[in-house]
């Protein structure tokens, strides 16, 4: 195969799988609560040093080694810096300034966590996810049921007030290993490390009437992302001119043979 060939390829496949990561990013600019994902990249070993055995027995070819095994990608993480906050005045929009994810439950009782305090109060009472009716959990692992004809107030600890009484406490949670956090969709993510309700309070406080706005930003997204697209414009091309390089070979070895 050649060589060259395989290199631009696999430039090119790396560049277009950044522009996805960065796409998705820049739509989600004005998401409430969105975190976007970071790309990493790294030089993946000659065949006959990579770690997998694939090329045991293969003959050094010290020269193209030391154009290394091509790029190749490591998972995509996600950015954990908190966004900006901003002020609603509806009582139920709630804001985490500090780390940590609110815990809702979706119909088949599984747990997921989300940045996205846009809340309300359902048919049932209960306090749920605006925008997917998921149910907010508290300190114990229960759905939260709020009386929706009387005044509602959460302090900075999450604790639920109606006239002068706590009815709940906002569960916020902080997972053990935030490297094991998987979006699944809809502003929401999963964690295989998250603590078990407790009753010692979160590092960070809850903002009442506020939301918290994407932490993207745009201006550099749009210049990491026009970086990526020369990346695989140049890529391409790299492809056409070996497979042209290549063509005159045959075209020229075909006839002298």
């Amino acid at each position: 195969m050649n060589y060259g060939l395989y290199l631009a390829a696999a430039g090119a496949l790396s560049a277009s799988h950044r522009q996805d990561v960065l796409t998705n990013n820049l739509v989600n600019s004005e998401t409430v609560g969105f975190k976007p994902d970071m790309v990493f990249g790294r030089q993946r070993l000659p065949a006959r040093l990579d770690s997998h055995g694939y090329g045991a027995g293969i003959d050094p070819q010290l020269m193209l080694e030391r154009l290394g095994g091509s790029p190749t990608l490591d998972p995509t993480r996600i950015d954990l810096t908190q966004g900006g906050l901003s002020e609603t005045g509806n009582n139920l929009d709630l804001a985490i300034n500090g780390k940590g994810f609110f815990v809702v439950q979706d119909g088949n009782q599984a747990l997921h966590l989300t940045r996205d305090g846009r809340f309300a109060i359902n048919g049932e009472g209960r306090l749920v996810m605006a925008n997917n009716g998921m149910a907010v959990l508290d300190s114990r692992n229960r759905p939260i049921r709020i009386d929706r004809n009387v005044p509602v107030e959460i302090n900075s600890r999450g604790d639920i007030e109606q006239e002068g009484t706590v009815v709940a406490t906002i569960r916020v949670v902080m997972p053990a290993d935030p490297g094991d956090l998987v979006k699944v969709g809809g502003n929401l993510l999963r964690s295989d490390s998250i603590p078990e309700p407790s009753n010692r309070g979160f590092d960070g406080r809850i903002l009442q009437g506020h939301v918290e706005n994407s932490s993207v930003d745009p201006i550099s997204l749009l210049k990491d992302l026009v970086g990526a697209a020369k990346s695989f414009g140049s890529n391409i091309k790299m492809m056409q001119f070996q497979d042209h390089i290549m063509g005159q070979a045959i075209n020229t070895f075909g006839r002298v043979a």
